[in-house]
C-alpha cells in the first residue's frame, strides 16, 4: 500500500524535481482515484531555473496519470508521477515536457506519425571520486566488479515500467551502460529522467556514486547518450525500406534535416561546458557532420538490423546532461524540416573519419561540430527552425542560463593556468 505521491517535473536543464504529497492508503491500480490527481499542487516557479520571475511566480503541477510509477528505492513505499505545468489555468510556456507534447501534436500527429526513440545512457560508478573498477568494454566479473549491482539496477528499472535491454561494462574504467527499450518520444523522455534518478539513488544506497557527467576523467571515454530514432505510422516503421539494412527515402530526408541543423542541435543535446571535453576526435566521440552505415566515426550511423521493422538511425553526439524533452523537440523539428523541405542527403562516408587529414575532410565537405558551448550557442541563435520549435520562453531562458554558464567557466583561474602561465 502507498500513502505518498511524488509529483515530478524538470527545470530547463532537465533536472528532476518534485513535491511530495500525502495520499490515502491505496495500491498503484487505484492511486489515480485520489483527489490529488485532479487537484494537483502549486509550486514556486521563481525558485526554479528557467521558470518565472518572483513577481509572477505561482505555477500549478497537474499530475499525468499515464506516467504513474512505483519507486523501488525509497525506505517507505512511494509512488511518483510526472506532471503538466500550468500558469493561470493554461500550459506554462517554460514547461519543456508540455512543449514536447505540443511539437508532437503539431509536427507528427496530424500525419498519424509518432517518433520512436531508444536511448543508450552511459554512467560511471565511483568509489569516492574514483572509478569503482579497472574494467574495459564488455568485461565481466571480477574485472567488472559491479556486474551484480548493475543487474539489480536493471531489475529495479523493470519495476518502474522501464524496459532494460542490454547492460554491460563500457570502455571507461568504472563505466557502465543500461540500454532502455524503444518507446514513443514522450514516454522515453520521462524514462530518461526517471532512469537517471534511480541509478543515482541505487548507487548511493550501495555506498557509491553514479555520475552522468559527459567527461569526468581526462584519460577515459566520456558518457554519451546515443539516440536510436525512427518514425512510425501505427505499427509500420516508415524508416524501413524493402531491403534489410537499408533505409527509406523518408528516413534519408529526416537524417538530412538532422545534419542540416547539426551545429545548432549540439547546443541542446550537449548543453554543458563539460560536454565539449567529450566531443573531441579521440575517445570515439563523433564530432564530424557525416553519416554512414555502421561507421562509428560519423555523427549519424545506420546500425546493423536483421528485421525490416528495426530500421533506424543512431544520432551519436548527445550526452546524458541534456534535457531529453528539449533534445526531442529539437531533433523532431530538424528532422521534419528535412522532410518538409525535401532535403537531399549527402553521400555516406564509409571511411574512418578520425584518420582523414584536414584536406581530405574538406574535399569530402565534412564539417565539424562546435568546439565549445559558446560556439554552439552562437549557431543556436541563428537557427530559426530550432528557435521556433522551442518557443520564445524556453529559447530565451536556455540561452541566458547557458551564456552565464560559459561566462562563469571562462573567467575561472585553474591549476592549469598557474602551471602554464605563472612564469610568462
Amino acid at each position: 500500500m502507498f500513502n505518498m505521491l511524488e509529483i515530478r517535473f524538470v527545470d530547463i536543464h532537465g533536472t528532476l524535481k518534485a513535491m511530495n504529497i500525502p495520499i490515502s492508503d491505496t495500491d498503484i491500480s487505484n492511486a489515480i482515484k485520489d483527489p490529488v490527481f485532479s487537484e494537483g499542487v502549486n509550486v514556486d516557479g521563481s525558485s526554479v531555473d528557467g521558470f518565472t520571475p518572483i513577481e509572477d511566480s505561482d505555477l500549478h503541477l497537474q499530475p499525468d496519470p499515464e506516467s504513474l510509477v512505483e519507486l523501488p528505492y525509497t525506505e517507505t513505499p512511494k509512488l511518483a508521477v510526472m506532471c503538466d505545468i500550468l500558469q493561470r489555468g493554461t500550459v506554462f510556456a517554460g514547461d519543456t515536457r508540455s512543449r514536447l507534447k505540443h511539437i508532437l501534436k503539431e509536427k507528427l500527429e496530424p500525419r498519424g506519425w509518432s517518433l520512436g526513440v531508444g536511448p543508450e545512457p552511459e554512467f560511471f560508478l565511483l568509489n569516492g571520486n574514483q572509478p569503482i573498477d579497472e574494467g574495459e568494454y564488455s568485461d565481466i566479473y571480477p574485472n567488472a566488479i559491479a556486474e551484480g549491482m548493475i543487474k539489480r539496477f536493471s531489475q529495479h528499472l523493470t519495476k518502474l515500467k522501464l524496459t532494460p535491454k542490454v547492460h554491460h561494462h563500457e570502455v571507461g574504467k568504472g563505466q557502465y551502460e543500461i540500454e532502455i527499450g524503444y518507446e514513443k518520444a514522450l514516454r522515453t523522455a520521462d524514462a530518461i529522467v526517471t532512469y537517471k534518478a534511480i541509478i543515482r539513488a541505487l548507487a548511493a544506497k550501495n555506498g557509491y556514486k553514479a555520475t552522468f557527467m559527459p567527461k569526468p576523467f581526462i584519460t577515459e571515454n566520456g558518457n554519451g547518450m546515443h539516440f536510436h530514432l525512427s518514425i512510425w505510422n501505427g505499427e509500420k516503421n516508415l524508416f524501413s525500406s524493402s531491403k534489410v539494412n537499408e533505409l527509406s527515402d523518408l528516413a534519408h530526408k529526416f537524417m538530412a534535416g538532422i545534419l542540416e541543423h547539426a551545429h545548432a542541435l549540439t547546443a541542446l543535446v550537449a548543453p554543458t561546458v563539460n560536454s565539449y571535453k567529450r566531443l573531441v576526435p579521440d575517445y570515439e566521440a563523433p564530432v564530424y557532420i557525416a553519416w554512414a552505415p555502421l561507421n562509428r566515426s560519423a555523427l549519424i550511423r545506420i546500425p546493423m538490423f536483421r528485421k525490416l521493422d528495426a530500421a533506424r538511425i543512431e544520432y551519436r553526439c548527445p550526452d546524458p546532461s541534456c534535457n531529453p524533452y528539449i533534445a526531442f523537440i529539437a531533433m523532431i523539428s530538424a528532422g521534419m524540416d528535412g522532410i518538409e523541405r525535401d532535403l537531399e542527403l549527402r553521400s555516406p562516408v564509409n571511411k574512418n573519419i578520425y584518420r582523414l587529414s584536414m584536406k581530405e575532410r574538406k574535399d569530402l565537405e565534412i564539417e565539424t561540430l562546435p568546439g565549445n558551448l559558446f560556439e554552439a550557442l552562437s549557431y543556436l541563435k541563428k537557427d530559426r527552425v530550432i528557435r521556433d520549435a522551442l518557443g520564445e520562453h524556453i529559447f530565451q531562458n536556455f540561452l541566458e542560463l547557458k551564456s552565464k554558464e560559459w561566462e562563469e567557466y571562462s573567467t575561472q583561474i585553474t591549476d592549469w593556468d598557474w602551471k602554464r602561465y605563472l612564469n610568462v
